[in-house]
């Protein structure tokens, strides 16, 4: 197709990579292929592309239908995963790269859903003035200003069940309420996400996420575990108990044989002596093949033992959930970090212009 000027109709193509996925799209009527790749065509429209000094407004926001279905499931679990855009300009047979910058933001709007990306360079340089005068602390939980560590505050956990943000987890009965309140749920591929409220053993999050449900665990796989936990303890205990005996076994062997070796050919008892001495050896001998034997057959029990743990942890997932923090002096002194709270919580109330402060 030819434009007013001879040239042939430009189309945009995006390319988002999400984690192993790729996803390709055109904004054109119909499907674009260059070379083997294709983007297949879609209702997708994109926000101007600005050039600015100020990095934090180099971003792009980029609207699908709302029934589109990358979409949802980026409204779904966004930013489990770092997705990339790339977008690409053909036109003239000829490919060229307009933008690229990474999803930060995802939103519902009416009948569509916006998708909020930014350039690069924003992560990578984006200042300004981050402390304020007020009351709560100005640094971010775990971060470099609040100086706390995270593994030192997380608590493991399992799931029982999921539903939308709506999560129930076991042994956080002995917290408090809200304990946990703008803390996060981080799962064993480190992807977090933020909760909003926790009771008990019930948290909400502020988001849905929906690969927790590849997380449950079940009361019988908990058991399983423990069971496989108790059995392979036993038999690595046995399994050191052996090789120790196998050990005492074939030092006294040696000593035996080393008495033997040790009686004098002159003797007059030397005949006497020497088949006493052997006596004794046969005997050592049938108890150091009983304590090898009995040590093949506790390294045969604790390889079988090691795979029955194996199995019995491949079913259970574990989940880590670390407490938050509102930001003010008491929640600081929760975590005994009120050294580093950067906050000014004696802001004086009063307006000095209109009261008189004695």
């Amino acid at each position: 197709m030819f434009g007013l000027f001879g040239e042939r109709t430009r189309r945009e193509l995006y390319t988002i990579v999400r984690g192993s996925e790729t996803y390709r799209y055109s904004s054109g009527d119909k499907d674009i292929t260059v070379g083997e790749v294709t983007w297949t065509k879609l209702a997708i429209k994109r926000g101007s592309i600005s050039s600015s000094s100020d990095l934090e407004k180099n971003s792009l926001e980029v609207t699908f239908a709302a029934d589109s279905e990358f979409a949802q499931s980026c409204l779904r679990s966004a930013l489990e995963e770092v997705v990339f855009l790339t977008l690409n300009k053909y036109q003239n047979s000829t490919l060229s790269m307009l933008w690229q910058g990474r999803l930060t933001g995802v939103k519902p709007d009416g009948a569509t859903i916006v998708l909020t990306f930014e350039n690069d360079y924003t992560s990578l340089a984006r200042v300004g003035a981050r402390y304020k005068y007020q009351r709560t602390c100005s640094h971010d939980l775990y971060g470099t200003g609040c100086k706390l560590n995270k593994e030192n505050w997380k608590v493991r956990t399992t799931l029982v069940s999921v539903s939308g943000s709506a999560v129930v987890l076991r042994g956080l009965e002995s917290y408090v309420d809200s304990y946990f309140r703008l803390g996060m749920l981080e799962n064993s591929n480190s992807v977090n996400v933020g909760i909003e409220a926790s009771s008990g053993n019930n948290i909400t999050l502020i988001r849905r996420l929906d690969s927790l449900a590849n997380y449950l665990t079940t009361d019988e796989a908990l058991q399983a575990l423990a069971d496989a936990t108790t059995a392979l303890a036993t038999a690595e205990s046995n399994l050191v108990t052996a090789q120790g005996n196998q050990t005492t076994a074939q030092e006294n062997y040696d000593a035996a044989i080393a008495a033997r070796d040790a009686l004098d050919p002159e003797s007059p008892t030397y005949v006497d002596d020497y088949a006493a001495a052997q006596a004794i050896i046969d005997q050592k001998q049938t108890d150091l093949d009983t304590a090898i034997a009995a040590t093949e057959a506790a390294i045969v029990a604790t390889t079988a033992a090691q795979a029955d743990y194996d199995a019995a942890a491949a079913e259970v997932h574990y989940l880590y959930v670390y407490p938050g923090c509102l930001k003010s002096i008491l929640e600081c002194a929760k975590f005994n970090n009120t050294d580093n709270f950067m906050g000014f919580p004696f802001i004086p109330e009063d307006n000095p212009t209109t009261t008189r402060i004695i």
